[in-house]
C-alpha cells in the first residue's frame, strides 16, 4: 500500500529498533534475578530504544527544523512546547511497560508527527505480534496494510469493552450505572497498553475503551489512527458523574448510548 515518505521512514524505523525489544523480551523470559534486576533491565532496554529512535530521527530531520519530544513516566512533557512547535515528532518508546516486564506480548512503540499544529501521520507497533497500525491525516488508517474502520455496532449489549485503571474507574464512576452497563455487554477486557487498546477500537476488534486522561499528547499517535478509522474520542467532564474525568473511545453512536446510560 502506498504511504507518505514520512510514514515510510517511521515504518522502517520502528521495525529496526523493535529488534531490541524482541531480543530483550526473550531474555526477560529467562531472567531469574530479583525484581530490581528485572526493572533495571527493562529501563535500559526502553532507554536504548528511545535513544535509537531519537538518533535516527535527528539524523533525518534535524536540518529541517524538527523538534523531538519523548514521553517518559518520570518526566512530564511541556504541553506548550509541543503546541508551539511547527514541526515535531512525539515519541513513546514503550507503552505497556508492565506487560513487557512480565513478558506479556501486549506493548508497543508509538510515534506521532505533528506539523503546524496538525497531526499528519503516526505509527503504533507491537514488536512481538508484528502488528503495525498507521494513521495518515485525510488518507486513512491501516492495520498490517489493511484499511481500518471502527465497528458499526450500536447496541451496548453486543459491545466488547476495554478499560484500563479498572480499580480506579470503579471507585470514581457512578457504580450502579457502570455495573449495569458492563453486565449488559459481551464482556470487559484490560490490556495494559492504552495505545494498543485505542487502535483495537479503530480496527473494530473492540467496540469501546474507557480510561482516565493521561499527560497531554501521550495518545497523539493512536488518536490519529482512531480518527482516520472514523472513531470518536470524547471526554466526560460531568463532575457529579466521575471524579476525575474520563474519556471514551468508540464510534459516535456507541458514545451517545453510553453517555445516556451512564449519567
Amino acid at each position: 500500500m502506498r504511504r507518505s515518505p514520512n510514514t515510510n521512514i517511521l515504518y522502517t524505523l520502528v521495525r529496526n529498533v523493535a529488534r531490541v525489544y524482541i531480543r530483550d523480551f526473550g531474555e526477560l523470559q529467562n531472567l531469574q534475578n530479583t525484581n530490581r534486576s528485572v526493572n533495571d533491565f527493562v529501563q535500559k532496554s526502553k532507554k536504548r530504544v528511545e535513544s535509537m529512535i531519537l538518533d535516527e530521527l535527528t539524523e533525518k530531520y534535524s536540518d529541517q527544523n524538527y523538534e523531538f519530544f519523548s514521553i517518559r513516566d518520570e518526566q512530564k512533557i511541556n504541553q506548550k512546547d509541543i503546541d508551539d512547535s511547527k514541526n515535531c515528532f512525539i515519541i513513546n518508546a514503550l507503552d505497556g511497560e508492565l506487560n513487557f516486564k512480565r513478558t506479556i506480548p501486549l506493548f508497543c512503540i508509538s510515534i506521532a508527527h505533528k506539523r503546524n499544529g496538525i497531526l499528519e501521520n503516526s505509527i503504533v507497533y507491537n514488536p512481538i505480534t508484528d502488528d503495525i497500525f498507521i494513521g495518515e491525516n485525510g488518507i486513512g488508517a491501516t492495520h498490517n496494510n489493511i484499511r481500518m474502520q471502527v465497528s458499526s455496532e450500536q447496541k451496548i449489549e453486543y459491545c466488547l469493552f476495554a478499560i484500563d485503571n479498572i480499580n480506579d474507574l470503579y471507585e470514581n464512576f457512578n457504580n450502579n450505572n457502570l455495573n449495569k452497563l458492563l453486565e449488559s455487554s459481551i464482556g470487559v477486557r484490560s490490556f495494559g497498553s492504552i495505545s494498543l487498546s485505542i487502535c483495537m477500537v479503530g480496527s473494530g476488534k473492540l467496540n469501546a475503551f474507557i480510561n482516565s486522561p493521561l499527560q497531554p499528547h501521550e495518545l497523539d499517535a493512536s488518536l490519529l489512527i482512531l480518527k482516520e478509522s472514523a472513531g470518536e474520542f470524547n471526554n466526560i467532564e460531568k463532575s457529579d458523574f466521575a471524579k476525575p474525568n474520563y474519556f471514551i473511545v468508540s464510534n459516535e453512536k456507541i458514545y451517545d448510548n453510553l453517555y445516556s446510560k451512564l449519567i
